[in-house]
């Protein structure tokens, strides 16, 4: 189950089993002891709480493919807003101690523009229940602390939410040609065959390499080469679907996930991209060509072993002569010489 997990994937949930073990320590210890205690009705207003964690651990665990974790995660924390609150109102319950709490927990788990609506709404409540139920001089105390809360959280929110953009952007994409890099492409095909296997949904790679490219970089230089690769990887990203990926392969190779894409599919946006970079000039007044083979997902076949299958293809359109996609020249590969370096 964990190993079905990629690294990313998993570094979310260690991190989310730590927040769990945060808020249903504090939510069963205050429903039993409540219950216990007789004070019957605030036990089964915490219970649910208790309850939505032991959900969303459930699922954490279970469920390695999906995201309904995150549901209960947001059901847990509007579940906790009545009792926090009622406490506010009951002597020797101290809910004031809880409200900074909650704030937090909302910006960290929330996304950034539900977390503002409703910590705003939180916040007014509790200020004006902390008054009421505190007195002026305690209720003015505590007013202030949930204000410096609020700015406080939602202040490292935004910080959080800013640097989690800037490292995926680091970890996930390429820094020259801003297309997304292998750890991201791992990511993506696991997810692909995730869904494949639960919803039959097809999917195919397109692995493509610049024809020549060491040509480019011996009699051009480095610089103009570099070019070439920035702008062979706009013209992908500006000439497949919106819910297409493009991914730098490593070096002059590049790689096209095509989502709900069956192998014709694949072949006929290959071919049309082989067709349309025919027409265009890249820096340097260059002409640019490239070879491709392609794969489409199979039932119980690794990753590794997708991948293999369309670099096999791009080694047939290499030999076949390039600016082509295999299997289009196949036949004739077969029958020809025997296989040269390329």
């Amino acid at each position: 189950m964990v190993s079905d997990w990629s690294p990313a994937e998993f570094t979310e949930r260690k991190m989310s089993l730590v927040m769990h073990l945060a808020g249903f320590i504090p939510s069963a210890y205050f429903s039993i002891t409540h219950l216990v205690n007789g004070v019957f009705w605030y036990g089964l207003v915490v219970l649910p709480c208790a309850l939505a964690i032991l959900v969303s651990l459930f699922f954490l665990f279970t469920k390695p493919e999906s995201n309904h974790y995150k549901t209960a995660d947001v059901w847990f924390l509007l579940l906790a807003i009545p009792p926090v609150l009622l406490a506010l109102t009951q002597p020797n319950m101290h809910g004031e101690f809880f409200v900074p709490a909650l704030i937090l927990a909302c910006f960290i788990h929330l996304p950034l523009q539900m977390a503002e609506r409703l910590v705003l709404a939180v916040s007014i409540l509790a200020i004006i229940l902390g008054v009421h139920h505190l007195g002026v001089h305690q209720g003015i105390r505590f007013s202030i602390g949930v204000v410096a809360s609020h700015i406080f959280a939602w202040g490292l929110a935004r910080v959080l939410v800013k640097q989690n953009n800037e490292l995926k952007e680091l970890a996930f994409k390429d820094s020259l040609t801003r297309c997304y890099n292998r750890r991201a492409l791992f990511d993506e095909l696991l997810k692909a065959t995730q869904q494949h296997k639960r919803s039959g949904i097809k999917a195919s790679i397109i692995l493509l390499d610049l024809d020549h490219f060491k040509a480019i970089n011996d009699q051009h230089g480095h610089n103009v080469g570099d070019q070439i690769l920035v702008w062979f990887a706009h013209f992908l990203q500006q000439n497949t679907r919106v819910n297409d990926r493009v991914f730098r392969y490593g070096g002059e190779e590049f790689l096209i996930m095509l989502h709900d894409a069956d192998f014709d599919t694949a072949y006929q946006t290959s071919e049309k991209l082989v067709a349309k970079i025919s027409s265009l000039l890249a820096p340097n007044q260059l002409s640019i060509s490239f070879s491709a083979g392609i794969a489409s997902i199979k039932e119980s076949e690794s990753i590794d072993d997708w991948i293999e299958r369309a670099d096999q293809g791009l080694y047939q359109a290499k030999q076949a002569g390039r600016k082509q996609t295999w299997p289009s020249q196949f036949e004739r590969v077969e029958t020809s010489s025997p296989k040269q370096p390329i």
